[in-house]
């Protein structure tokens, strides 16, 4: 009796995924993927801008414009949460589809936390490091939304896409270097602790930020490798 459930099950199971190859995928998440990826670019361009100025004011009018994409990114992994639990077949591994959605919304959220760092520690001045650092986030935070704009046709096409994840692991680690080079610089010239340790802590949010840009290349790569 079990040796015929068994057997059973996995009839269902290769009958399921014979008739998963001529269902029509559910497309709808594409789109998705892209708005995300979007709101990841214009946080991180708005995070340029407040690295590069000193105004308070606008720091907080800057920052409160990353925190409503931030918000927007959350309201839409709700949704691509609540279709795929609707969704006869998906695009691609559901858990993939899971993982991608995290690694990009940890893109978003150190992007946020770096701004929300510079406001919260008043740091003296913002180094000239942080503006790289920022230009690094923003060129990942464009290859991901190109990557993403890939999605629908990389399974024959992966090649654009591919690129982009090779230029994600290259940013991840110029954004090491820039980060290694800034600390040691910092414990050399920097003598007050206070200033030290609030330095250091945005510079490490942004090197994370770097850091988890390079996690969706990974996850992007699984993707092409299974469906290729």
């Amino acid at each position: 009796m079990v040796v015929e459930r068994l057997f059973f099950s996995f009839y269902l199971m290769s009958l399921n995924s014979i008739f998963s190859k001529f269902l029509p995928k559910e497309d709808k998440f594409f789109p998705q993927y892209q708005r995300m990826s979007g709101r990841i670019v214009a946080a991180a361009d708005l995070l340029t801008e407040l690295v590069s100025t000193t105004d308070r004011d606008k720091q907080v009018e800057l920052y409160t414009k990353i925190k409503a994409y931030e918000t927007e990114c959350d309201n839409i992994i709700v949704e691509i949460f609540e279709e795929l639990n609707d969704a006869f077949v998906s695009p691609f591994d559901r858990e993939d589809m899971h993982q991608l959605c995290d690694d990009m919304d940890d893109v978003m959220d150190y992007i946020n936390d770096s701004a929300k760092r510079m406001l919260l520690y008043k740091p003296r001045e913002i180094p000239n490091k942080a503006m790289h650092m920022a230009e690094i986030i923003l060129e990942g935070a464009k290859a991901i939304e190109t990557a993403c704009g890939e999605l629908k046709t990389m399974n024959k096409q992966p090649t654009i896409a591919l690129e982009q994840c090779a230029k994600l692991h290259d940013l991840e680690h110029e954004g090491d270097d820039v980060y290694d080079n800034f600390v040691k610089e910092l414990f050399d010239t920097e003598n007050d602790p206070k200033e030290l340790i609030k330095i250091k802590e945005i510079m490490q949010s942004m090197e994370d930020a770097t850091d988890r840009a390079n996690h969706v290349g990974k996850t992007l790569r699984t993707i092409i490798v299974k469906y290729a």
